[in-house]
């Protein structure tokens, strides 16, 4: 076979090898990523499992074709025509569900958002993955900071009273069972911590010493609450401690730390914008580079088919 001839051929085993070790690195990569949250991405993994063996397929595609090619080996090309066929199949079939992954991704990603928010309270597992994945992506609870109001986070002895008169405007806020609070500079001073922590004879201390900070720290409080308008401020939900910003103050009961969306009337700093979006981002961005590596195999495939079948003499 002339090396005109060869050109081609050597061209399209060249590029199945290519695109054969981006897949694999692309699988393997992403199973490591994400092997943490598995509950969130375990589509995305199992399509990686699948994907690292196309890879494989396409690594002997390619080999055989390159040795069938330089070697003008006819039983060779014929064996490599039927593994490009299954190679383009299997690639086929995985485009295929990536592109269902991707379009089902926001709904699973968001179900299994909310599983573990209702978990967290009991399951360390759904604690750290909530955290970690509020951390990463500076978000609060699935669609918004809300949603953690129907996780039950208020642990036993926490006991919060919100009652607003609107006849002067003053909301009353009384918290008790809070072991201790841990205050950022700048935000609310150790007199505060004290007056939320105050019993007995410090009650009437506590309620003054709450009236005046939240008279002089009236300019902080905005009309929007967490980015609701009119939602009043005397709504308080405890989210956990990650879904909180730089400048909060953090509680803690017991061995767990809490983080309230507002206390005394004022609005604390936390995340407002809900996770599943940034997750679903990721998870469909992996689903459709996979489409996209997944395109390419099937073309080459069925390229090489027809050109590891043709005779060696006939390119003479």
């Amino acid at each position: 076979m002339a090396i005109k001839d060869r050109l081609f051929p050597l061209t399209i085993m060249a590029l199945i090898l290519v695109f054969s070790l981006i897949h694999l690195g692309v699988s393997i990569g992403i199973i490591g990523a994400v092997r943490n949250y598995d509950d969130f991405f375990r589509p995305q993994i199992g399509l990686s499992g699948y994907n690292i063996v196309i890879s494989i397929f396409g690594f002997i595609t390619s080999i055989l074709g390159l040795f069938s090619v330089m070697t003008d080996s006819p039983r060779i090309g014929k064996i490599v025509a039927i593994i490009s066929c299954i190679l383009g199949v299997l690639a086929l079939a995985s485009l295929v569900t990536a592109l269902v992954i991707n379009s089902k991704s926001i709904s699973y990603v968001s179900t299994r958002f909310t599983n573990n928010m209702n978990a967290y309270k009991s399951s360390a597992d759904s604690r750290y993955k909530i955290d970690s994945l509020q951390n990463k992506y500076k978000c609060c609870g699935t669609n918004t900071w809300l949603d953690w109001a129907n996780a039950g986070l208020n642990a036993t002895g926490w006991n919060t009273t919100n009652s607003t008169t609107t006849t002067n405007s003053t909301t009353t806020t009384t918290m008790a069972a809070v072991t201790s609070v841990t205050a950022a500079p700048s935000v609310i001073s150790t007199t505060t911590m004290m007056s939320m922590t105050a019993v007995g004879k410090r009650k009437r201390q506590a309620t003054t010493i709450a009236t005046t900070m939240a008279s002089t720290m009236a300019s902080t409080i905005v009309s929007s609450y967490g980015g609701f308008a009119n939602l009043p401020v005397t709504y308080t939900v405890v989210l956990p401690a990650s879904c909180c910003s730089a400048g909060s103050t953090i509680t803690a009961i017991g061995t767990s730390t809490y983080c309230l969306s507002s206390f005394y009337g004022l609005v604390n700093h936390f995340y407002t914008t809900g996770c599943v979006r940034s997750i679903d981002t990721v998870a469909g961005n992996q689903a459709m580079g996979f489409g996209v590596i997944n395109s390419f195999l099937v073309v080459l495939a069925f390229v090489a088919i027809p050109l590891m079948f043709r005779s060696p003499s006939a390119h003479v």
